[in-house]
């Protein structure tokens, strides 16, 4: 029975039984002995609610907004993507779900139909990606209650949503790159280039640490991700696997610049989720040693797009630049598929474009000569782009103590 105590403070907090019927206590306090009452009712009932989905007893008809509420107590929160997920239910599924029982909810109708719904969201002039991104969370707690037996059948199924185009998407080439490069600002620059050498999202650029490189031996540990939004540090990628990728010469001269002269050690100056102490530097700071955010690359790509004239493309648009160089160069798509932390080759396939050269080599399995193309001077034999051609000291590499790893 929902109860509440008196503190000395004169403020009041509630008590309630969960289903075990252990004594618990709601958080925070009140001034009104009514306010702690009425929240261990709701918290008492929640807990009976969570007990009874975990049993497969739970009724069927439970609210979708109190069942929400117990499908997301399961779910990570701790990302970009994820908070905009939440965001997306809040502003577009409560309002239309949150009342309406499980079972009442059918494939077709004016109030409770989910089609309709997501007919109608169509009829808002939503673009497809986004109406997929307002029904998935749905459609995902759905299905998990058909799973913990609340519900016989999903409403979903058969659901028809609306077709995405799968039309070519931007992304960046080396020619692109060495076109806005000047224009941009060093640090920048070097992000572009860095995410077109590794294939690296923006979250991972962001939050890589000087100890998850491998200077001599040219590897890098993708582990951190920076949260912009929370701005924090979370210890695993999207995929919720480490992933080692292998530095080209160019990408170690990129990590050199960026760590040169610096100290490596005494942290990153950012909450890590989790409460790891961190022990080591970020690698990629503007010059004023805040972190380097993903609408901050695209808009300083973007800049130097319109100064040039040239088409503009986005952070994002590095990594495909990296999957559609990799394939196009003969890179196994096994290796590629791993290095990128795709789940499935159909995910990466999202990301390789078009370009001639592909086109060049499919004409030349079907035994079309390529055409002969004359070769600009590139300088001394045996210098290559990104190389150090003067023998310049660099930076050592930095220690790599997994043990105190951030």
């Amino acid at each position: 029975m929902p109860s509440t105590e008196k503190l000395p403070s004169g403020r009041y907090r509630g008590l309630y039984r969960d289903a075990d019927g252990a004594k618990q206590r709601v958080p925070g306090t009140f001034d009104r002995k009514s306010d702690a009452k009425d929240a261990a009712v709701e918290a008492e009932g929640k807990a009976k609610r969570q007990a009874a989905a975990s049993k497969g007893t739970l009724s069927a008809r439970t609210p979708w907004g109190e069942w929400w509420e117990i499908f997301s107590a399961d779910r990570s929160f701790d990302s970009d993507h994820a908070i905009n997920v939440r965001n997306n239910v809040n502003k577009h599924v409560l309002p239309k779900w949150e009342n309406i029982a499980l079972n009442a909810i059918t494939r077709f109708g004016e109030d409770a139909g989910v089609q309709d719904w997501v007919d109608d969201l169509v009829r808002r002039g939503y673009k497809p990606s986004y109406v997929r991104n307002i029904v998935q969370p749905f459609t995902a707690s759905i299905n998990a209650a058909v799973e913990r037996r609340v519900l016989t059948a999903s409403p979903c199924a058969g659901l028809k949503l609306p077709r995405l185009t799968k039309g070519a998407k931007p992304y960046v080439s080396e020619a692109h790159r060495d076109k806005i490069a000047p224009k941009m600002g060093a640090v920048y620059a070097d992000a572009v280039d860095f995410m077109l050498e590794t294939g690296i999202r923006p979250g991972e650029l962001a939050g890589l640490h000087a100890n998850r490189v491998d200077l001599d031996g040219r590897w890098m540990l993708v582990k951190d991700v920076y949260l912009y939004r929370r701005k924090l540090i979370r210890p695993k990628p999207k995929d919720g696997e480490d992933r080692e990728i292998p530095l080209s010469a160019r990408a170690v001269n990129i990590l050199r610049r960026r760590l040169d002269g610096r100290d490596l050690v005494g942290g990153c100056g950012f909450e890590h989720i989790g409460g790891a102490q961190c022990t080591s530097v970020l690698v990629f700071l503007t010059p004023d040693n805040r972190v380097v955010r993903q609408n901050q690359i695209t808009r300083q790509m973007q800049k130097a797009a319109a100064a040039l004239k040239v088409d503009s493309r986005s952070g994002y648009a590095s990594r495909r630049g990296f999957a559609t160089r990799a394939i196009d160069g003969g890179a196994d798509v096994f290796a590629v598929k791993a290095i990128m932390g795709h789940a499935d080759l159909e995910e990466l396939a999202g990301y390789v474009q078009r370009t001639p050269e592909a086109r060049a080599k499919l004409l030349a399995a079907l035994g079309e000569r390529a055409e002969l193309k004359s070769v600009p001077d590139v300088g001394p034999r045996g210098t290559d782009r990104g190389t150090n051609p003067d023998n310049q000291a660099l930076p050592s590499t930095p220690t790599e103590d997994t043990a105190n790893a951030s």
